[in-house]
């Protein structure tokens, strides 16, 4: 198992990590298609575990090396040859990889640029923010090559972000879908042209990362149980939030600002 380990020196076989200010980047970093193994997985696992931790990390950006692929999918030429018993842990592994995501307490924003198919569309799909280049292209054809999507976000969870009909389709299909498409759809956030991919997802994080800590993590948790606990369970969480946040520092500090007309300098308490 890998273990975490502290900033940009941090050593990985298939990520990189970065820290500029209140943002860290995770780059998967197996070029030209950055395709997942089980390396890359438990080593996702180690970053987010370490970023979490780590306080200066205000948001977390998820991006592929290179212009041809976020993430073309599972490396096939390895996970052909695994037993049962190590495909049943590989799938886990994506499933815990894609809960992490998904549940981080700090914003998660993925930056698509070329392909994203299959498993990419995984790492992709479950960000809080979801940003696609002009050049994005999304495939979830599994069905295509005798599979199912098997971590949980295609036959569980697609249906909550896009709806039951646009599951359907997507799936059952198979077929390539570019940005614009993935817009209309609700698969990305926003489309930005290539040229100025870096310049504009550096703005987003930039944003996020000047937000105050406590009311995101409160916002994902309550949207998140919407979901999978039901319009009651998200009430109690917005409830309980609600009283730990309006007792917070930052809280106070986000209302003066406001009367003094200055930036806020939240703190995460």
């Amino acid at each position: 198992m890998i273990r975490p380990q502290e900033g940009a020196g941090a050593v990985y076989q298939t990520i990189e990590l970065e820290h500029r200010d209140g943002v860290s980047s995770v780059t998967l970093s197996r070029p030209p298609l950055n395709l997942i193994t089980m390396t890359m997985l438990e080593e996702l696992q180690a970053a987010f575990d370490l970023l979490e931790a780590r306080r200066e990390t205000r948001a977390v950006l998820l991006v592929g090396k290179g212009s041809r692929a976020f993430c073309a999918g599972a490396d096939l030429t390895r996970e052909s040859e695994h037993t049962p018993s190590a495909g049943r842990d590989f799938r886990e592994a994506g499933r815990r990889v894609v809960e992490r995501i998904e549940s981080f307490p700090k914003p998660v924003v993925s930056a698509v640029r070329g392909w994203c198919i299959g498993g990419g569309t995984g790492l992709a799909w479950p960000a809080d923010i979801r940003i696609a280049s002009t050049t994005a292209k999304y495939r979830a054809g599994d069905v295509y090559l005798g599979l199912i999507p098997t971590w949980s976000v295609g036959m569980v969870r697609l249906v909550h972000y896009i709806g039951r009909n646009r599951t359907l389709d997507l799936l059952m299909l198979g077929r390539d879908i570019d940005a614009s498409r993935a817009l209309e759809l609700g698969l990305v956030s926003m489309v930005v042209p290539d040229d100025a991919f870096e310049r504009e997802t550096a703005e987003v994080m930039a944003r996020l990362a000047s937000g105050a800590p406590l009311p995101f993590q409160a916002i994902k948790e309550a949207v998140r149980a919407q979901a999978r606990d039901g319009l009651d369970r998200a009430a109690l969480i917005e409830e309980e939030w609600s009283q730990r946040i309006l007792a917070s520092s930052d809280a106070h500090e986000g209302m003066t600002a406001f009367l003094e007309k200055r930036k806020p300098k939240f703190r995460g308490e």
